[in-house]
């Protein structure tokens, strides 16, 4: 029987052939793509999924903002995005169209699988993961529905960005009454409340690994809140409880990816592939020919080493830019900021920067570097917007001194972007000397000391500092008072962490 939505065109190019998939936020279909005349694969997102919001605008530059990033992760594990866009109240997203086995049905045929198969899936999916990391850009959502293998044994991962448009509340139900997000696959932080980073996609992955290699998930509780509280309150079982023959080494790996603590897990994506390595099947390794009909080899890649790339330096420094109107540059980067076309505008300011520390006086240079810094920010790429507010603090803060309302911001800028990449005790040790000089300036129910004291205590929680937390949290709704409209948000908080 075919589908209503079949034979739909979005946007006048994308013809919906067959669906392929659905989940809590929305489908993926098949899809003709009129215009170049090939086959690709179309997200269509469920309103009903989305934020409840009465900004549509807003709501669909955040997710043309989203796809933007996962177009940028050049890796052949990632599908390429080919366009993105809205046909009336539908979101899309066009990706490649990835032939191949998802890892939920892979599990169910095979499960569990050869210790060799399922360190060459894991591993894949941690060089993924890898190369989104280094562009700033966290999954929030791994699960074996989002791992496809392909017939000659790649790795692909699906949706990176999608779970972003809700804003890092993966736990809410839809109006369908679905979950939006996977509970057997969450980190303990996103359960509570706390940011999505780069650390909870290794948790995801430590959940992915011991399924693959014991059969069954860490935490198998019936009903989205019980697990949920598995992910937060009791410890995994030990692999070699439910598989003998896994090396130690292996199980001490899916230990600390499974840690309730981010702080406790490997620091990085690159710090899990080099703990897999011992395990990968070796280069020239030959196996008997695969049977008609079977499953994908995940270990394949590896008669070939299928390892992280580099570990990404800084930008190598353009040319100087020719004479001008600095001004009008400005002018022309804020413009393509304001369209979204963020690596553009950067590259139009990191070029008059080139040329500002030869000839532009330092307060025009900061002021260029400080646009920089925002417009990195506002394009996702915290790793490059970083070091340019530390680098306005190191010079400003000296002469200024470190309660200047710009210094403060910047701090306030720098520490978001440390969230952001997993560094949540950094951005909190940054964080809190703010917040002491602001609430002894501006009073403890100032707008801008609530908004400090509620971003510290959920960094708190992404720290491993829930109880802390918890006080903090307590003390401000005791502060705000009950007729204070920020009271219900912070009193919802509390109940999300259990206090």
């Amino acid at each position: 029987m075919t589908s209503p939505e079949a034979h739909v065109t979005l946007s006048g190019r994308y013809e919906l052939t067959a669906p392929i998939g659905r989940g809590g936020m929305g489908e993926v279909w098949s899809a003709y793509d009129k215009r170049l005349d090939r086959a690709v694969a179309v997200k269509l997102l469920r309103p009903q999924a989305l934020p409840e919001t009465g900004d549509r605008p807003a709501l669909v530059k955040r997710f043309l903002r989203e796809s933007r990033l996962t177009a940028r992760v050049e890796h052949p594990g990632v599908p390429a995005v080919f366009d993105a866009g809205s046909d009336q109240d539908r979101l899309y997203l066009v990706m490649q169209l990835v032939p191949g086995i998802d890892l939920a049905d892979y599990l169910v045929e095979r499960a569990p699988v050869s210790i060799g198969s399922a360190v060459a899936v894991a591993a894949q999916v941690t060089s993924v993961l890898a190369a989104a990391h280094d562009m700033s850009l966290v999954h929030r959502d791994l699960k074996p529905r989002n791992v496809m293998i392909r017939p000659d044994g790649t790795v692909v991962v699906l949706d990176f960005g999608v779970a972003a448009l809700l804003d890092a509340d993966i736990t809410r139900l839809t109006t369908t009454g679905e979950m939006v997000g996977s509970p057997a696959y969450m980190s303990p932080e996103q359960v509570v409340g706390g940011k999505a980073s780069t650390r909870s996609d290794l948790y995801s992955l430590g959940c992915i690994l011991h399924e693959l290699l014991a059969g069954v998930r860490p935490f198998t509780a019936e009903g989205s809140f019980a697990a949920m509280r598995q992910h937060v309150d009791e410890p995994p079982p030990p692999l070699r409880s439910q598989r003998a023959d896994a090396p130690e080494e292996l199980e001490a790996l899916v230990l600390d990816l499974l840690a309730k603590e981010p702080a406790d897990r490997p620091a990085d994506a690159a710090e899990v592939y080099a703990r897999l390595r011992p395990f990968l099947p070796v280069r020239g390794d030959t196996d008997e020919p695969a049977a008609p009909g079977s499953a994908p080899d995940p270990t394949r890649p590896y008669r070939q080493p299928y390892a992280p790339a580099p570990r990404r330096r800084s930008d190598p420094s353009p040319a100087p830019i020719p004479a001008g109107d600095v001004g009008q540059m400005r002018d022309e980067a804020a413009d393509l900021a304001e369209a979204g076309r963020f690596t553009q505008a950067a590259e139009v300011l990191t070029g008059i920067l080139v040329r500002a520390d030869l000839e532009l006086p330092q307060p025009q240079s900061r002021g260029v570097r400080l646009q920089l810094a925002n417009t990195l920010l506002l394009g996702g790429d915290y790793a490059r917007a970083l070091p340019q507010y530390e680098r306005l603090i190191d010079d400003v803060a000296p002469e200024r001194g470190p309660e200047d309302p710009d210094v403060l911001a910047w701090q306030v800028q720098a520490a978001i972007c440390r969230d952001a990449l997993g560094q949540s005790q950094e951005a909190l040790a940054q964080l809190n000397p703010v917040l002491d000089i602001q609430w002894r300036r501006l009073g403890q129910v100032a707008p801008e000391v609530v908004e400090l004291r509620r971003h510290t205590a959920l960094l708190r929680v992404s720290s491993g500092q829930t109880r802390k937390a918890l006080a903090d949290l307590r003390e401000l709704m005791g502060d705000l008072g009950p007729g204070h409209p920020e009271t219900a948000e912070v009193a919802e908080i509390i109940h999300r962490l259990g206090g």
